[in-house]
């Protein structure tokens, strides 16, 4: 009954998401560059292109698929086929939360966002990072509730995407898979849940120690990818010395989830709009987070399980997020798109769990 008394918001978050396809296409890239989706929209078989490049190479697939969509449906509506991958990956985490209408309608708010909006209903790369990190979001949940280990061929196809296409947020997926596994399989108790989160933190510190070099070589050669000529891009001040990608990385995780500073919408005021958008979301986070802070105050019970996946979650993913976002404030919307709808739904989970609102 619950499905089919929620068919109705669903179709209408479906219907914004073609919206937003329509508005990317013909206002949105008459302002700023609309990503690679022009690119992904005018080629077929890319020349020399071989099988084994269309499954193993992230450009070649979108090349490849995008074309190919293009080709049947045209170059707008080639678009579509994205924006279904996309919903479907937010329908699949999304319906395992089993939210009451007004639950639903305020998630599905949340989530029609105009960045999120408008880089998720286009041909690009984000729109199957949307998939993937939706299909990966429902299997975890299934997982965390205990209703199955095996993962679904929907689900390893997106393991598998998510490797050719996102292959950094595997840090954050298969860290938080392995502490649950290891929690319920050693049926860890809360001083046991602890002591794996400890061990977890130094292993985890002694890897990033292991390849402090590695790490710091990869930040460098991320700054000529953002050109200073770029409408938006912030002069390199972050990586400047070695190692600065772990001393600036609080800064750095933040902004890059943010996206525009105060200081850059006073230049440009337009970006203010996308200010008070990242003000509501990070509220959103704040508030949700707070909320369990305070309840642990106030009961004097800790949720070392659910503090424990939330912090590698949140950790790793704004720590590999953030080289592509740092730099540049539209980069940073931009590729924030791969994991907003995965934090949105796993946030309202564990709060939802916290507060024994789930079996």
């Amino acid at each position: 009954m619950r499905v089919s008394n929620q068919f109705k918001y669903w179709f209408v978050y479906f219907c914004i998401k073609i919206f937003y396809m329509f508005f990317a296409i013909f206002v949105y890239s008459k302002l700023t560059t609309l990503g690679d989706t022009d690119r992904w929209m005018d080629r077929y078989i890319p020349e020399g292109l071989n099988v084994f490049g269309i499954i193993t190479n992230s450009t070649a697939v979108m090349e490849f698929f995008g074309g190919l969509s293009s080709l049947v449906l045209g170059s707008i509506l080639g678009n579509l086929p994205f924006v279904v991958l996309a919903f479907y990956g937010i329908y699949y985490s999304v319906s395992r939360l089993n939210l009451s209408n007004r639950q639903l309608f305020w998630i599905l708010v949340l989530l029609s966002f105009p960045s999120f909006g408008i880089w998720s209903s286009v041909a690009g790369k984000e729109a199957i990072g949307v998939f993937c990190m939706g299909i990966i979001g429902g299997y975890l949940i299934d997982l965390l509730d205990g209703k199955r280990k095996k993962p679904r061929i929907i689900e390893i196809l997106s393991f598998y995407l998510l490797i050719v296409f996102k292959k950094q947020y595997l840090v954050a997926i298969g860290s938080m898979i392995i502490f649950i596994i290891l929690s319920q399989k050693l049926r860890l108790r809360a001083y046991g849940k602890l002591l794996l989160f400890m061990l977890y933190i130094f292993m985890s510190g002694s890897v990033l120690y292991t390849f402090r070099d590695i790490i710091n070589e990869l930040s460098f050669m991320m700054v000529p990818h953002f050109s200073i000529e770029a409408g938006s891009t912030r002069e390199n001040t972050i990586w400047v010395e070695d190692y600065d990608v772990f001393f600036n990385a609080p800064y750095g995780m933040f902004i890059a989830f943010w996206g525009p500073t105060l200081g850059e919408i006073l230049e440009k005021p337009i970006q203010s709009f996308v200010f008070v958008e990242s003000f509501i979301i990070f509220s959103f986070f704040v508030y949700f987070l707070l909320k369990m802070y305070i309840n642990t105050l106030k009961t004097f019970r800790f949720n070392v399980y659910i503090f424990s996946l939330l912090t590698i979650a949140i950790f790793w993913l704004l720590f590999v997020h953030y080289p592509f976002g740092v730099l540049n404030p539209g980069s940073a919307l931009r590729y924030r798109t791969n994991i907003y709808g995965f934090l949105v739904v796993l946030i309202y989970y564990f709060n939802a769990r916290y507060f024994n609102q789930r079996a």
